[in-house]
């Protein structure tokens, strides 16, 4: 392992700090829970048959159970904060999204058992398309610059809704109107997040990257669409290439 573990649990949350920065014992917190994630994926390990399913599923179980407690107890503290997101809506669905490795892979694994084989090609192309302008190392100007539909909208509606990245269900809105004006400015009107609810997500990225650290695998997040365009048109050499190691496109 290159780093500690708790070199690696603070780095992953650390532009999280800021925003707590005045309640000390909620970083210690973020930082036990992602502690926690860690140590809740010791079942499983990478010569399991689809490990990468297995630990996005263990991902996602503890990011739902984290979420709706969280989003619960806004709730209770603020009556006026409703969830503007409904079956339809799609104006963030045009934005940037990072995705862990894991996920990428489970995503590939489902299209691949549940596509007719001229599907899952067209959707690949789409993928190799919509990451066509992806430089490697330049991930801050691709992001900043992304805005167009995903692959996989269809129709106003998720087509990968069930196997979704975490970060596509992390990203909620209680301002519809808000909503509307970044998607009519390609997103130069900024959507209000609650930073409570929003740190959900990094608490599950980070422990899951600190464990594949553990087997010198890289865990950290990426870009979504270079990293399932790399996965859908090789999976075998991806897969192959990040167990021992090696980054995937668009990874961080």
């Amino acid at each position: 392992m290159k780093n500690s573990l708790d070199e690696i649990i603070d780095s992953g949350l650390a532009h999280t700090f800021p925003f707590f920065e005045e309640h000390p014992e909620m970083i210690k917190l973020l930082r036990d829970m992602s502690m926690a994630v860690c140590a809740d994926c010791a079942s499983i390990t990478p010569e399991m048959l689809q490990f990468p399913v297995l630990l996005a599923e263990k991902g996602l179980s503890l990011f739902g159970a984290n979420f709706s407690a969280v989003l619960g107890q806004v709730q209770s503290l603020d009556s006026e904060f409703k969830v503007a997101c409904t079956a339809g809506c799609s104006y963030c669905c045009s934005s940037h999204i990072t995705v862990t490795p894991q996920e990428a892979f489970r995503i590939a694994l489902h299209l691949a058992e549940n596509c007719p084989e001229d599907e899952f090609v067209r959707l690949s192309e789409e993928c190799l398309a919509a990451a066509g302008d992806f430089v490697s190392g330049q991930l801050k100007e691709f992001a900043q610059e992304y805005f167009q539909p995903c692959p996989f909208l269809k129709e106003g509606q998720c087509f990968i809704y069930e196997v979704r990245p975490i970060l596509c269900r992390n990203w909620i809105s209680n301002d519809l109107e808000a909503c509307k004006k970044s998607f009519n400015t390609k997103n130069k009107v900024t959507v209000p997040q609650n930073a409570l609810i929003m740190v959900q997500k990094d608490l599950v990225f980070t422990g899951q990257a600190a464990y594949l650290a553990g087997f010198g695998i890289e865990g950290g997040i990426g870009s979504f669409l270079p990293m399932m365009a790399q996965i859908l048109t090789d999976f075998e050499g991806s897969y192959a290439k990040w167990l021992t190691g090696e980054k995937l496109n668009g990874q961080m």
